[in-house]
Order: structure tokens, then C-alpha cells, then sequence
């Protein structure tokens, strides 16, 4: 695959066609972003060529159902590159959830109800408070947690990214407002959440940032 080539297609748009939605289900199931990047501009690569195959031959329809499938292929794209991964089998995240799910962490019931959906929108409402981070984490661990269970993954990654993100915009503000206490140790929290979930960049630009701050203020036991 490194040199590039995937098979010689029928030349035919519908062979062309075919070989694009090869390639794409290649892409949904690459196990790292390299791979995935390599494979999403293929199948677009490969998904331009049917359609100019098919407006050659003035088959508009066609033409225009290929655009749209490459439409939805491209918005599926970013799930390819970072949410796919975590859903192998033997992913850190994937075991992680396994784990909690099988635990009585997490119950039931979370403030008197089952609904997993009024528990997510909960959490959500928890995440915009700053002043209820704390409650935030506990909602969006048994949100993630119970749509892990219902087997509602992509959904349950969705909501983990978003309560991490909330954290490290909670850090940011503190830094910036000269409020240091808690900083190391919720970053340590944030950090260990945006390795798990393949955040490598995201998790460097925050060790640096939190960093930075620490040594401009020194903290008795910053705990990094």
C-alpha cells in the first residue's frame, strides 16, 4: 500500500465507482491516522475520477448520486481518522469502557432515571456551568458509560471528548485569570484523557501550556 497503488479498476464509472467504495471501506477499517489519511484521499482521489467518468457520459443522475456519496464518505472522514481506532478491539479506550461498563461504578440509575438521552442532555448542561465541573464528570461518566452499554460507542466518544474539552478550557481560563490552584492536577486528569482517546498533539500543547504557567508562578508542589 506505501507505493500508492490499489489495484488497476474497471475503467467503466461503474467500475470506477465500485473501486472508490472499495477503498472507503478500507479507510473505516485502518487502525491508525497515517493509514487513514492515506486511504480518506484515495477514495475521495478515486470517488473524482467515477464522477468525471460519468459526466463524460452525460449521466447526470449517476454523477450526481456519486457527488453525494462522496459527500457523506468526507463527513464520516473525521470519525475514520479519530474515533475508529478507539473501537478495535484491543484499543486502551475500548478497554477502558469494557471495564467500566462491567463495574457497578457506575448504577443504573443516575439522579433517579434510566433515559440515557436526559442523562446526556444533563451532563451536557453540567459541561456550559463552570461552576459544576465536578458534577459534570460525574453525569458524563454515567452518560458515556450507559451509552457504552446500549452499545452506542460512537455516541459515548462523542461525550467523553466533549467533558474533556470542557476540562482543558477550565485550565486555560484558570491560567489566564492567574488562578493556579487545581491546574496541575486537573491537567493531569485532561492529559491522561487525550492520550486515551489518541489526543497526542492535544496533550503535549497542554502539558507546555500548563507548564509554562507553573514556572512563571512556582507552585509549592505543582504535582506535574
Amino acid at each position: 500500500m506505501g507505493n500508492g497503488r490499489l489495484g488497476q479498476p474497471d475503467p467503466r464509472p461503474e467500475g470506477l465507482l465500485a473501486h472508490a467504495r472499495k477503498i472507503a471501506k478500507l479507510a473505516q477499517r485502518a487502525t491508525d491516522t497515517v493509514n487513514s489519511s492515506f486511504l480518506i484521499e484515495k477514495t475521495e482521489e478515486q470517488y473524482a475520477f467515477a464522477i468525471q467518468a460519468f459526466d463524460s457520459k452525460y449521466r447526470t443522475r449517476e454523477a450526481t448520486e456519486t457527488r453525494a456519496e462522496l459527500e457523506q464518505f468526507r463527513t464520516e472522514s473525521g470519525f475514520i481518522i479519530h474515533a475508529a481506532p478507539l473501537l478495535l478491539e484491543r484499543s486502551a479506550f475500548r478497554k477502558a469502557f469494557d471495564s467500566l461498563a462491567a463495574s457497578n461504578e457506575v448504577g443504573q440509575f443516575f439522579n433517579g432515571t434510566d433515559n440515557i438521552d436526559e442523562i446526556v442532555a444533563l451532563a451536557r448542561a453540567r459541561m456550559r456551568n463552570r461552576d459544576r465541573l465536578a458534577a459534570a464528570e460525574d453525569a458524563t461518566r454515567a452518560a458515556s458509560c450507559m451509552l457504552w452499554r446500549a452499545h452506542r460507542e460512537e455516541e459515548a466518544i462523542v461525550l467523553y471528548n466533549e467533558f474533556t474539552d470542557a476540562l482543558v478550557r477550565e485550565i486555560t481560563i484558570n491560567i489566564r485569570e492567574g488562578n493556579l490552584y487545581l491546574v496541575a492536577a486537573r491537567s493531569k486528569i485532561a492529559r491522561k484523557r487525550l492520550l486515551l482517546t489518541g489526543r497526542q498533539d492535544d496533550a503535549r500543547r497542554l502539558l507546555v501550556t500548563v507548564s509554562e504557567a507553573l514556572e512563571a508562578r512556582p507552585m509549592s508542589n505543582p504535582g506535574l
